[in-house]
């Protein structure tokens, strides 16, 4: 992005700390898109974002946990039928192995052994992205974790499962997109809150009043093209405290405690977009008052 105030928060560009050997090992059935941590933007919390494009020749991730929670999740390609995920993922939540076939946000809470993830079949990209409330990505292998007794499906969202208040606007905010997943604290108990959707067409401001979080925000804009996939095939005019920015880029943009953000504007949608918002809180909640 061109420098400015706020500029610094935006990313468009592929950073990490991966090695070369990492690097090309992934490559060989996925794209990574974008990275966000600390090193970063000083002061960001941790995500990632990649194109799952076939399947590699062994499993990905043995089984290990985090001291942070973490939410996983793994999106339909096809804004036409987007809960049809278009793949076969085998995934690990301790002990208790999952078969994924529709889109889905995946809840760990801190310390729970998950992994290993086995894309068994993969018929058309699948978008994934995870994401820590710590500031990096830090794999433990904690030995003889206390096994959690319930059943583990709780944790896996495949159905929108919106709040009252959104609800209320679905039918305004559906002429220029859909929502597909929802989650926070009261879809799973103990969780951060994500929401995902599809943008379709052009719209006016949405979100059009100024507002800030008390907890830090990550919000993401991506396009639907695997074989390019920093080319946004969009135009995004979005507010970020005083200053206007335009996104023509996929771009995560981080958003500090406190800071005002939003209107943004679809100026111009040449193909779906995926879109996210992650807040480092159980719940969505915003301060429309300036500080």
């Amino acid at each position: 992005m061109a420098k400015s105030k706020y500029g610094k928060y935006i990313v468009t560009d592929l950073i990490t700390q991966m090695s070369a050997e990492s690097k090309a090992k992934y490559a060989q059935f996925a794209t990574r898109v974008l990275w966000m941590d600390d090193k970063v933007i000083p002061g960001a919390f941790q995500m990632n974002v990649s194109w799952y494009l076939r399947p590699p020749a062994a499993s990905m991730g043995n089984g290990h946990n985090h001291d942070v929670p973490e939410i996983i999740g793994f999106f339909s390609s096809d804004p036409k039928n987007p809960y049809d995920l278009g793949a076969e993922i085998e995934f690990w939540l301790e002990d208790e192995k999952f078969i994924l076939t529709k889109s889905c946000m995946i809840f760990v809470p801190p310390n729970m052994k998950h992994c290993p993830l086995i894309l068994r079949r993969v018929d058309r990209p699948v978008f994934h992205f995870t994401t820590v409330t710590g500031p990096k990505y830090e794999i433990l292998h904690t030995e003889n974790l206390k096994q959690q007794a319930a059943k583990h499906s709780k944790y896996i969202v495949t159905e929108l499962k919106e709040p009252e208040q959104k609800r209320i606007i679905a039918k305004e905010y559906s002429k220029y997109a859909r929502r597909i997943l929802w989650m926070d604290e009261d879809v799973v108990p103990g969780a951060f809150h994500m929401n995902t959707s599809w943008f379709v067409k052009p719209s006016p401001a949405l979100e059009n009043v100024p507002h800030c979080h008390d907890n830090a925000e990550i919000i993401g804009f991506f396009g639907n093209d695997p074989e390019h996939p920093h080319d946004l095939g969009a135009e995004i005019e979005f507010q970020l405290g005083d200053e206007k920015h335009i996104i023509n880029k996929s771009a995560m943009l981080y958003i500090p405690p406190k800071m005002m953000h939003c209107p943004f504007t679809l100026k111009r949608v040449d193909r779906p977009i995926f879109h996210f918002t992650v807040v480092d809180n159980g719940l969505y909640t915003k301060d429309e008052k300036k500080k």
